[in-house]
């Protein structure tokens, strides 16, 4: 069975079913791996060798296929086109994400900003997402995934239709005045030159934050490289108080960016506590399923 996109029938909710298991067989994202994997960027250092790379999905969640409805009367659901990558954020087997230097972290934020870039020259491409969390998953190696669908999430399709009323009958942002207003408040955690740390008024997380930039940005690729490393610095900060007051550290990061075929946005991060639930469940309300609903149904049948 192909991957699929499954619309609730009593709801705007959408799951994803995805039945490729990952490998538990050596690590596919480690140096003396490289010719098991499929690159589509990479950085390097002055010796040539990668240090920060993307590769294609040996796992993924979207395929490039055909993207095609199937309705029967209730029930509609779409192949799960679209494209799935891996962001392997160091060379380094045994580091996590938190103990990367700024410089390090910044290195995969370019590698975002690139991919982004080239993701959304293709075709059915509506919505672009990019998901970390330290609980090594899928491979036994620091990673992040940035995936790609041609659907709106329950969850961005609010957050959009929520910005643009708010701009239509204030004509300005949502989001830049959130910024203003929460700079004062007691949910104010920090900030520098170009970005501000806060814990959003209704926490729809545990322990959530939210990393806006100052600057009405509408995503990633917008932000000079000074700005980009200033943003790494601002993940690493948050990300070590994270790991000095939350033990044993389990956290999740999520990437809010402006779809494509939106006019605007303000971009945004969430940073929480990681739940039971996959990165993608939390962050855009796509349930992940690694069964389909007839495989569950035929298993508690008895086969």
């Amino acid at each position: 069975m192909q991957n699929e996109l499954r619309k609730s029938v009593d709801s705007e909710n959408w799951s994803l079913i995805s039945q490729i298991e990952p490998s538990s067989v050596g690590c596919a994202l480690c140096p003396v791996s490289d010719e098991k994997v499929e690159e589509t960027f990479r950085i390097e250092d002055e010796k040539g060798r990668w240090v920060t790379k993307s590769i294609v999905d040996p796992y993924p969640v979207t395929h490039p296929t055909s993207f095609k409805l199937k309705e029967n009367g209730l029930f509609q659901s779409y192949n799960a086109h679209g494209w799935s990558e891996i962001v392997v954020e160091t060379r380094d087997h045994s580091k996590e994400f938190h103990e990367l230097s700024s410089e390090e972290i910044k290195n995969v934020l370019l590698v975002y900003v690139n991919r982004i870039k080239e993701l959304r020259k293709r075709d059915g491409v509506l919505f672009i997402g990019i998901v970390k969390d330290n609980q090594r998953l899928e491979f036994d190696h620091s990673y992040s995934k940035i995936f790609t669908l041609p659907i709106l999430p329950r969850v961005i399709k609010e957050k959009i239709e929520k910005f643009e009323d708010y701009q239509y009958k204030y004509e300005k942002c949502i989001y830049c005045d959130i910024i203003e207003k929460e700079k004062d408040t007691s949910r104010f955690i920090f900030d520098n030159e170009h970005f501000i740390v806060i814990t959003p008024f209704s926490q729809n997380l545990p322990n959530q934050v939210l990393i806006f930039p100052k600057k009405h940005y509408s995503c990633l690729t917008q932000l000079s490289d000074y700005e980009i490393f200033s943003l790494a610095e601002t993940i690493k900060n948050i990300l070590t108080r994270f790991s000095a007051a939350f033990k044993p550290l389990k956290y999740s990061m999520v990437f809010y960016i402006k779809p494509n075929k939106s006019e605007d946005f303000h971009f945004h991060i969430s940073i929480s506590q990681k739940t039971f639930h996959s990165s993608i469940k939390e962050g855009y309300d796509i349930s992940f399923n690694r069964f389909s609903p007839e495989d569950t149904a035929k298993i508690l049948r008895g086969g």
